[in-house]
């Protein structure tokens, strides 16, 4: 918007194709935007059913071809006949303009331009500055024609003396709505400090117990301490803006965040629920932070659920990680053993393999040997067994 004097500079095809690029920026962030849950949901909920699936899948096979001939052809041919039929509707469209081919690019060029110009051109409105759209169309049609009403002007020079007085402009309307916001959080904090149970420090720092701690003797934090909350934080109009409600208390040091908080949260006992109001100058001040603006009022409930001294937290902290890294020594170590015994069961595999295909080998030689030298197996040997008559009983016969 305060950049005037690049766009008056830029040529034509530069200027329409900056203002087609931002427009498919736009849609590919919001493509990407939209692609991230989708490929979320299909690892995180897809993926057992799937496993579960393959059997019947694979029984499924045959038909499934079948009917992919059969049933998915006619729809693919339709899409390609739509999209032939879409595209001849654009060349039409063209057409019913009166025009088609390279006149249709030079006409989105000038139009694109054009846009280009007229939306700066209302921005710049809002500083009580306006161009004469009639004198830029004049303008734009003898710098195509090699026509310059401007001969032995600097017009470099004109185009920063603009540039300046709309950064003027600009500057001027930001420290009036700074001003506006200021003077609206003043309004505020001046009726909100005459409101039952709502205590004000000499800081300017506003403060309610909303809920006191069980215990009086509970400790309260201080200055280097690091504190454990629950918080939401709002705008004096209500507007949310953050918060870790219903989720995991947040862990930080009190040296770690604005004034405000650090000397609101040192009011507290552990255990006792409070809200605040903090001024902008013990806030963000004039510094816009994210989504809050600048000269913001705001509004926090905060629950003090523990306090710990900067000692033990850094106490804590080593502790912790060392038992990450002594878990990551572990787990390395278990993925050592479990590769060892992997690489050593198949070794043992293989010369178990090995010594029972040797074996074999050895079995079989023997009997390969007698084929080759004709000689048959020996015949079991029988053994007669008379009794007194001379006659072998049957159930004698021993071989």
């Amino acid at each position: 918007m305060l950049m005037m004097k690049k766009m008056w500079v830029m040529t034509a095809v530069a200027a329409a194709v900056m203002a087609l690029s931002g427009c498919n920026d736009n849609s590919s962030q919001t493509a990407t935007a939209a692609q991230a849950p989708a490929k979320t949901d299909v690892k995180a909920g897809a993926q057992a059913p799937a496993k579960a699936e393959k059997a019947d899948a694979k029984a499924a096979q045959a038909p499934a071809k079948t009917d992919v001939k059969a049933g998915a052809q006619a729809p693919a041919k339709a899409e390609k006949a739509d999209v032939k039929a879409a595209e001849a509707g654009k060349s039409a469209d063209t057409q019913k303009a009166g025009l088609a081919g390279d006149d249709a690019v030079a006409y989105a060029v000038g139009q694109s331009l054009g846009s280009y110009i007229e939306k700066t051109n209302k921005q710049q409105e809002e500083f009580g500055l306006k161009l004469d759209p009639a004198k830029i169309i004049d303008g734009f049609s003898d710098g195509m024609n090699g026509k310059d009403k401007l001969q032995g002007v600097d017009k470099q020079k004109l185009l920063s003396d603009f540039d300046a007085k709309l950064k003027s402009k600009a500057d001027e309307a930001e420290k009036k709505k700074n001003a506006e916001e200021i003077a609206r959080g003043e309004k505020f904090l001046e009726e909100n400090a005459k409101k039952e149970g709502v205590k004000t420090t000499e800081s300017g720092l506003q403060y309610q117990v909303i809920e006191p701690a069980k215990d009086a003797n509970a400790p309260k934090p201080d200055k280097d301490s690091v504190v454990k909350v629950f918080y939401k934080g709002s705008f004096i109009d209500g507007k949310v803006f953050d918060q870790n409600i219903g989720k995991e208390p947040i862990e930080f040091p009190l040296t770690s965040v604005i004034p405000g908080w650090s000397e609101g949260v040192s009011l507290m006992q552990k255990g006792s629920k409070y809200r605040f109001w903090i001024p902008s100058k013990l806030g963000y001040g004039d510094r816009p932070m994210g989504q809050i603006p600048a000269n913001s009022v705001l509004v926090f409930e905060v629950e003090l659920v523990d306090i710990k001294t900067a000692e033990q937290a850094k106490a804590e902290e080593e502790k912790k990680a060392e038992a990450e890294k002594k878990h990551a020594e572990e787990q390395k170590a278990a993925a050592e053993k479990s590769k060892a015994d992997e690489e050593n069961a198949k070794k043992a595999a293989a010369e178990k393999s090995k010594a029972d295909e040797e074996n074999a080998k050895k079995a079989e030689k023997p009997a390969a040997d007698a084929k080759n030298d004709g000689v048959k197996p020996a015949e079991p040997e029988t053994i007669k067994v008379e009794d007194d008559s001379g006659e072998v009983p049957a159930n004698k016969k021993v071989q």
